[in-house]
């Protein structure tokens, strides 16, 4: 079944689970976000990306709600905290008069949580590390599920640089396995 939702275009992405801060910039992206409130269901939040040949933005992206808000001091611009509910594949694309764009989309279904094993358990303590280095990525997950493999990669995915593109193929697997195993690859790499 396909539905409607407005969208707004981050560099950063959420994923289900997961919550984040997002810049909203005054003007065109502020008016976005105002009829996005207005959504009984959120918005939808979308990868983009500035390739050589202007702004790309990815298929793939994920229905978030606001849980909190706050002005920023340096800019002006608005900082709202998200919370990811599902991800979703964008099947239309459409811009209002006021420059406000929607997408016509379906859900894609949530990976399905992985016990982790202990061969795995290198995810989560290298995430705690991450944790207790950065604490306000801590204070950003209330409740932590070290032992989901999925939502593990799912964090991972959030905080590391991992291009677009990248991101987009592995969030179109069926499960976490594949993004585990790419996330091991990186961690291998910088060892």
């Amino acid at each position: 079944m396909t539905q409607s939702i407005p969208l707004l275009f981050q560099q950063r992405h959420v994923l289900p689970g997961g919550r984040m801060p997002i810049r909203i910039a005054p003007g065109q992206q502020m008016e976005a976000f105002k009829a996005a409130l207005k959504s009984c269901d959120g918005f939808g939040v979308c990868m983009f990306d500035e390739a050589e040949h202007g702004h790309h933005f990815f298929h793939i992206g994920t229905r978030v709600t606001v849980e909190d808000f706050d002005i920023s001091a340096y800019d002006g611009s608005l900082i709202a905290t998200v919370y990811g509910h599902e991800n979703f594949r964008i099947n239309a694309l459409e811009q209002s008069d006021d420059g406000i764009f929607c997408g016509e989309y379906e859900a894609i279904p949530r990976w399905p949580e992985i016990k982790i094993r202990n061969d795995q358990r290198i995810l989560a303590e290298k995430l705690q590390q991450m944790f207790n280095k950065h604490p306000e990525l801590n204070k950003l997950h209330h409740e932590k599920e070290f032992n989901n493999l999925s939502w593990l990669c799912q964090r991972w995915l959030e905080i590391l640089p991992v291009p677009a593109c990248e991101k987009q193929a592995l969030l179109n697997a069926p499960n976490c396995l594949d993004t585990y195993d790419y996330l091991m690859s990186i961690m291998q790499k910088t060892h």
